[in-house]
């Protein structure tokens, strides 16, 4: 590919997501079911934009394993760019979940291989980084290597801050964001405001809103979103069975940077946003292989 509209600089790793048949009980083994599928937010979002229609370079390190090799596959079988993903041996890719309920009880991530990557490695992709239309970094990466792809951009910046934990590692770049898309628990910790209602979400996205032009979108599952621009508001989630929550915060990343390219009317696109969830969490897997800008519009339409 010699040109991509956006160009992904993340995570790519395995998920293996334990999702429990009832309640969790502590310190037994609780009957199930246990998954192992891609993931990686970087990658999700690469993916999802492929699948939108949208010309999508993915630049990152993995571990050198053949599960890291699946999930480089199927992000190049969606239609991603992924001759920017070097291997980098004695390094983990992985993310391990704890599900009850639909809901992420636990989490670990060993994203060893996603922080070693180099700004170095950037130098070398920066004519591509420099055309791209939209730059998107996840706080998977080192300090460095996100003050290294936020430097590139003369265009676009959106900002995944993928945890709590990691968080602290986007804050310098903010300021330069177009998009920054996150959860609650993220809002709170970057913007240091209690965020446990729509209201709250709404009030922490505007305080973290860089300035004129950019979006704030702030994720809160079955409880919908809420989207920050010129104005504020909510947009309710599209009930249906949570099949996986994985990766949901993903897809709706994904659309918000594709309403930013296109210039998508903001309600619309967070409505979109919401199917893009559900749509995701209908299926196992961190990402839906039939997701599209039809089947996004057919949701929101069934919905009205």
């Amino acid at each position: 590919m010699s040109r991509a509209q956006v160009v992904v600089v993340g995570g790519v790793n395995m998920d293996i997501i334990a999702t429990a048949a009832g309640p969790l009980m502590p310190r037994m083994s609780n009957p199930g079911r246990i998954r192992i599928a891609p993931g990686g937010a970087g990658r999700n979002i690469a993916e999802n934009l492929a699948h939108l229609g949208v010309a999508t370079r993915l630049l990152a390190a993995v571990g050198a394993h053949p599960l890291a090799d699946i999930a480089v596959r199927q992000a190049a079988d969606a239609g991603v760019d992924v001759s920017g993903i070097v291997r980098v041996p004695g390094h983990g890719s992985y993310y391990a979940a704890q599900v009850a309920d639909g809901i992420v009880e636990w989490a670990v991530s060993d994203m060893g291989a996603c922080e070693a990557l180099s700004a170095g490695h950037l130098d070398g992709e920066s004519a591509i980084l420099q055309g791209a239309e939209m730059v998107v970094v996840d706080a998977n990466l080192s300090p460095a290597v996100i003050d290294r792809a936020a430097a590139f951009t003369g265009a676009g910046l959106c900002v995944v801050p993928v945890s709590a934990a990691k968080a602290p590692r986007v804050r310098r770049v903010l300021r330069r964001a177009s998009l920054i898309v996150l959860s609650p628990d993220e809002a709170a910790a970057l913007s240091g405001m209690r965020v446990a209602s729509p209201e709250d979400a709404l009030r922490a996205g505007a305080a973290l809103r860089p300035g004129p032009g950019s979006t704030v979108v702030v994720t809160m599952g079955g409880r919908g979103l809420g989207w920050i621009t010129e104005g504020r508001f909510w947009v309710e989630a599209l009930h249906g069975r949570v099949v996986d929550p994985s990766g949901a915060g993903d897809a709706v990343a994904a659309v918000a940077i594709y309403a930013q390219l296109t210039g998508l009317d903001a309600r619309h696109a967070a409505e979109l946003g919401a199917a893009a969830g559900a749509l995701t969490t209908s299926v196992e897997g961190a990402t839906h292989p039939g997701l599209s800008l039809s089947a996004l519009h057919a949701l929101v339409a069934a919905s009205a």
